[in-house]
Formats: structure tokens, sequence, C-alpha cells
């Protein structure tokens, strides 16, 4: 079986690369960081480092790699041979490389090539795979686009794996955490050999896993960091630990397991389980991470559909509590770096248009009530 991989990074090498060689698939990586695509070509080996109480070094094999600067036709080429496409380069990137891969489809389409393939988008996002489907279409005829979707699958999948900012003398060395979690949609699976991979888990229905997932781990990493940061801690594992911190943070994962059970019916002991494991996963001293980095892109994350504004709305739906969550959005709006442009923007919206008309733009909200108690939050701050 044979794998096309967008996305070098330390995700792609050190999780769904990882996955994907236990099952024995060739992988070959596409990337832009020169450096990184000539050493994947050179060597035939890299190290994953997992970082759990005792640290694990795993050998992956079997790959190779292509640089979509300079061989876009080996891809396009390549493209006609996998039976799967799997990305991790960030929802950002997913317009960029959608037109490569329609590319390749055309010519797939052109040589009436019936191979069976599945493109799975792996990223932090929410129907990932079909909102880069919708990219790839734009850049197809109708006919193009029946063709593709008789012989081609598009499944959603969910994914989780803290994989820390680093940096090596060894430009392919990875270190993740123990835990990882892909969740694919088995129905849209064309190829009966991808429902086949180990240590992925697939379902019918993937919304319950993408929103346990996003409401407890993206959801609680985030709100630890907010926290964290406001009081001057500077790492995710200190912050984890802290006395205030984690009163205020697993508060917040309380209301979304709340909500949880309550929205999809997950049974409320294996929530409670699952909740401890993620508080857990953000203890390991091992993941050396930093809450800056946790913090970027506060009105992104700030979003109507996003891990906070999201479930504030259905909780206060359903009559759930929202006030821990609420609190956390006080503590976004105090986050300031130089360092990202989205947290000056953040400040700038404040000082020309007050908190409440600040949050009214960003988050999409109208409840008066919720932008009042976020407001009051954030006043007692600062």
């Amino acid at each position: 079986m044979k794998d096309l991989h967008f996305g070098a990074g330390n995700i792609g090498r050190g999780f769904i690369g990882e996955l994907l060689n236990k099952s024995n698939y060739h992988v070959t990586f596409v990337d832009i960081n020169e450096e990184v695509v000539n050493n994947l070509k050179a060597r035939e080996t890299y190290t994953i480092r997992i970082l759990d109480e005792n640290v694990e070094e795993v050998i992956i094999n079997n790959f190779d790699a292509l640089n979509i600067a300079t061989e876009k036709e080996k891809i396009y080429n390549k493209i006609n041979e996998v039976e799967l496409i799997t990305t991790s380069i960030g929802p950002n990137v997913l317009p960029i490389i959608a037109k490569d891969i329609a590319e390749g489809l055309k010519q797939k389409v052109a040589e009436n090539n019936e191979k069976l393939l599945d493109i799975i988008a792996c990223e932090n996002m929410i129907e990932g795979t079909d909102f880069l489907k919708n990219e790839i279409f734009k850049h197809l005829s109708n006919e193009e686009q029946d063709f593709v979707n008789k012989y081609v699958g598009f499944p959603n999948s969910a994914v989780d794996r803290i994989v820390p900012a680093q940096k090596h003398e060894d430009v392919l060395l990875v270190e993740v955490e123990k835990f990882c979690e892909w969740v694919v949609e088995k129905d849209k699976i064309k190829v009966e050999e991808n429902k086949k991979i180990e240590n992925v888990h697939y379902v019918e229905d993937l919304n319950p896993f993408i929103e346990r997932k996003l409401f407890t781990v993206n959801t609680g990493h985030a709100a630890l960091s907010y926290i964290a940061n406001y009081l001057g801690i500077e790492l995710v594992s200190d912050g984890a630990r802290d006395k205030q911190v984690r009163e205020d943070f697993i508060a917040v994962l309380e209301e979304t397991s709340a909500l949880l059970v309550e929205k999809w019916k997950f049974d409320a002991e294996d929530m409670k389980t699952y909740r401890e494991k993620t508080i857990k996963r953000f203890e390991n001293p091992r993941i050396i991470d930093n809450v800056s980095r946790i913090c970027r892109t506060p009105i992104r994350k700030l979003g109507y559909n996003e891990r906070f504004i999201k479930p504030i709305r259905e909780a206060q739906e359903r009559g759930l509590s929202n006030e821990a969550l609420l609190k956390v959005c006080s503590y976004i709006l105090t986050f300031k770096s130089q360092d990202d442009e989205q947290s000056q923007k953040l400040s700038q919206l404040i000082n020309e248009q007050g908190v409440i008309e600040s949050l009214r733009e960003i988050t999409e909200l109208s409840d008066e009530n919720i932008l009042n108690k976020i407001k009051t939050g954030y006043e007692n701050l600062i």
C-alpha cells in the first residue's frame, strides 16, 4: 500500500507517518522545506522519540520525499499510483495544495484511471476533508468531478497527538507524546485496505468524536494556556500543575464534558476517564511546550464554531453551565504578544471599539448577557 502525505513536518513524520509505517504503507512525503525533503530522500530511516515515563525511540523506514516547489509532475504521477493521500499541513495551506491534488486528479480522469483512492485531511479542524474536497473541486469541471466522486473517497477524520515545538541537530528527529488518536469515517472509504490501518478508530458518525476532542483537548489546552500566560507561567506542564490554573481549566472541562454527555450521549464515566486522561497529558513534564505558542491566534480561537464559543452557545441553549468557559474568554482578551498578529489586532479592536463591540464582531454572538459577562471578567483582570 502506498500513501502520498502532504506535510513532512513534526505531525506528518511523528504521527501520521508512524501509524502508516506500522501498517506497512510506503509513505511519500511532500513538502516545501528543502532541508527536510533532502534528508528524507537521502536517508533510509528517521527516529521518533516518544516522551512518556520511559522514553521510547521508534525507527521509521519505507519512505521517500518530493519537493512541491520543484517536482510537481512527479507528485501528479504519484497521485495516480497511490491508494491513499493524507495531509497534515495546517488548515490555511489546504487551498494551496488543493490545486496540485486537482492537477493529479485531472490526469487520473484523462487517463481513465479507475484505480480507487482515498483522500483524508488529518488537520486540527472540523470536516477538514470536506473542506479540502471543496477546494479541489473548484479546479475540476463537472465531468471531472463526477469521475472523481466515483473512484475517490473523501472521509473526514479527527486527529489528536501533542507534538510540541522543537528543534534538533538531527532535522528529522521528532519528539511526541505517547497518546495518539486518529478517527476516520468508515463509510466514505473507497479502498478496503484503508479500513485496516493499525490504531485507527473507524466510525460511522465522526461528529461526536471530533467534538469530544475539540471541546476537551483543544478547549482544555487553550484554557490552561491563557490562564497560565496571565499568571506568568511559561510551560504548559507547569500550568497544568498550578493550583489556580487547575481550578479554572478543570472547571472548563467539566462544563464541556456535561455538554458532550447531553448532546452526544457519551457515558458520563467514560467521559470522566477521557477528561482525566487529557489532564494527565497536559501534566507530562517531558513535553516542553510554551503556553505562548498555544495562545497564538486568539481571534480564530474565539470564532463562532470554535473551541470556546460553540460550547458556550450550546451549553446556554441546553440550560447547562458555561460560567467557566466565559471566564476563560476574559483571559483570552488579556493575551498580548508582539510575535502574534492576531493578538495585536485584538488589542487594537478593543482599544478602538471597546470590549462588547469587539466580541460581537469576533464571536458573532448577540446575547448581551454572555457578552457582558466576558466584559466584566476582563475588566476584573486588567
